[in-house]
């Protein structure tokens, strides 16, 4: 999967990271606006970009700032948020949780933000969420929600979507029996437990449940155990250099099955393609472009991705610069609404967007602070044809 996340040991040290959190958050005087009552044309809106430009999330989260650097540009050349000139503060949380929380600090109570968009550590995000809700700063992430926080909304597609295009897949393969190697992260593990469940409802059965540390470098164990439990599909829930790792082993152990891979980027799909012919991956809406079955976000593709051909040209990153831009413009629809730049205001109505970006249709609510629960699933599966991807299923096709 895109999204890849501090292990989950990493949990441990959050409440112990409380009470620097609600210290640090409370010492300063927080944004300029903590009421988000301005509105009217004119002003700025500041966000604080909160990601992991080094570290081990920095090939996710790097492309990810730049999606969100595009989208402010954009609309700053094209009447910015609202008649709101767009200024983006980036600062490097280093891929780390505990480092995340200085940085979250310092962009409130020093640099004066008025929204923070963060990267793909779920960790950071849940030691962040008690930061922002006593300054009414909200928070766009690209991880997993974290339980409790009416402050922080996701633009991460839920485990349900995921989970459902791989066992559709699977099925269409006349598989009966499917294996799931998943990281030992929120999403990962997420995304296990319902495995089962929405297997069974597919008609398939989870004979093999195997977890995997980010950092593996030797999947064979694992895949031998699905092996043995007559897998007739591996399904993983990983991201990253892991991908190839598994590829490297099923070549290894001659498997025959088809590794459906959660999603990512094409730079790491590709050698993990080489290396076992059977792969697929979980492709997101831009990779499936132009293939989308919904129009709407087809025609976000076609705006977006020469925007950022012209920035990067074939530079890896389209999978989480897309999740970038889309951050920005769900903001944007929330400032225009409001005309408040941080608060309650900006708050509630971020709660109260629909929007269709170039990642999917996103219809939030208090109930559904990732948008996506209710909507059209944007995914596709895909492989590698002769240096291409090539789309081979969606929703609604296969």
């Amino acid at each position: 999967m895109t999204e890849v996340h501090q292990t989950s040991h990493n949990r441990r040290w959050i409440a112990a990271v409380g009470g620097i959190v609600l210290a640090g958050s409370l010492a300063a005087c927080g944004s300029s606006d903590p009421t988000g009552s301005s509105g009217g044309k004119g002003g700025t809106v500041k966000i604080g970009l909160a990601i992991g430009k080094t570290g081990y999330l920095a090939a996710v989260d790097t492309p990810f700032g730049n999606g969100v650097q595009l989208a402010a540009d954009y609309l700053n050349k094209n009447g910015g948020m609202g008649g709101k000139k767009v200024e983006v503060v980036p600062l490097d949380m280093q891929s780390n949780a505990a480092k995340a929380v200085p940085v979250t600090n310092q962009l409130i109570n020093q640099q004066k933000v008025g929204v923070i968009i963060g990267g793909s550590t779920s960790a950071a995000t849940a030691a962040d969420a008690p930061i922002i809700a006593p300054r009414k700063v909200p928070m766009i992430a690209a991880s997993v929600l974290p339980a409790g926080s009416k402050w922080v909304f996701s633009t991460l597609q839920p485990v349900s979507k995921t989970n459902q295009i791989d066992l559709d897949f699977a099925k269409s393969l006349k598989a009966t029996k499917v294996a799931v190697l998943y990281s030992q992260t929120p999403y990962g593990q997420s995304a296990a437990a319902s495995m089962g469940a929405a297997a069974k409802a597919d008609g398939l059965t989870v004979v093999a449940s195997e977890a995997v540390e980010t950092s593996a470098t030797d999947l064979t164990p694992q895949l031998s155990k699905a092996k043995a439990a007559g897998a007739q599909a591996i399904i993983d829930v990983l991201s990253g250099p892991v991908h190839i790792v598994e590829a490297k082993g099923a070549a290894t152990l001659n498997l025959t099955v088809p590794l459906i891979m959660g999603t990512d980027e094409v730079a790491t799909f590709e050698p993990a393609a080489q290396a076992y012919a059977a792969s697929y991956i979980t492709g997101i809406a831009p990779q499936v472009y132009p293939k989308n079955t919904d129009p709407q976000i087809k025609a976000a593709n076609e705006k977006f991705l020469p925007i950022y051909q012209a920035a990067y040209g074939d530079k890896p990153g389209i999978a989480s610069a897309g999740r970038g831009w889309d951050s920005v413009m769900i903001l944007a629809e929330a400032v225009k609404a409001s005309g408040a730049t941080t608060g309650d205001k900006l708050r509630d109505a971020l709660a109260q967007v629909t929007y269709t970006g170039t990642m999917s249709a996103y219809k939030f609510s208090d109930d559904d602070l990732t948008g996506q629960v209710n909507t059209p699933n944007p995914l596709g599966i895909v492989k590698e044809n002769a240096g291409k991807l090539e789309v081979v299923f969606t929703p609604t096709a296969s």
